[in-house]
């Protein structure tokens, strides 16, 4: 902002964790557990979103990030007092709408690496005790709740 100003940041925004995302360091950036000789496509597959540059895009995509913002925060009547599980999480960022929206609890599923930042992300924004990440595939989990009562996902990558 001109003269060095910063504007005060709203409560439907959330901050990138140490404020540069784009030279964010991914911890456990290759799948998992899994030889390069023996990766199938679908390692491959979730291997790409292990690494931040995809999701650097998908966060400054503003019309796709305002978008679920504005659905998520502009209903907090869906969101107040649900439990809410949010498939392929990425880096927290509709999980952080729903808490911000009141949800009771959100449970963030993400089998990337990417969840090591996510986990930072949330804790920068001070959510960490409303968001509980979980490292595996959504279809390999049993949850720590019986049942959810919302689903978000951001499923077009």
């Amino acid at each position: 902002m001109p003269g060095g100003s910063r504007r005060r940041k709203r409560d439907d925004e959330v901050e990138p964790a140490g404020g540069a995302p784009a030279k964010m360091e991914v911890e456990g950036a290759k799948s998992e557990g899994v030889n390069p000789a023996d990766a199938t496509a679908k390692d491959y597959y979730f291997d790409s979103y292990a690494h931040f540059g995809i999701h650097e895009e998908m966060l400054k995509d503003e019309v796709r990030t305002k978008g679920y913002r504005d659905a998520i925060m502009q209903n907090p009547h869906l969101f107040r007092g649900k439990i809410v599980l949010d498939v392929g999480c990425g880096t927290g960022i509709l999980s952080m709408f729903a808490a911000k929206a009141g949800a009771k609890h959100v449970y963030g599923i993400e089998c990337s690496g990417i969840i090591h930042s996510a986990r930072q992300i949330i804790k920068d924004n001070k959510l960490d005790k409303s968001i509980t990440l979980i490292h595996g595939k959504v279809e390999d989990l049993e949850l720590p709740v019986p049942k959810v009562d919302i689903i978000i996902s951001e499923w077009m990558g």
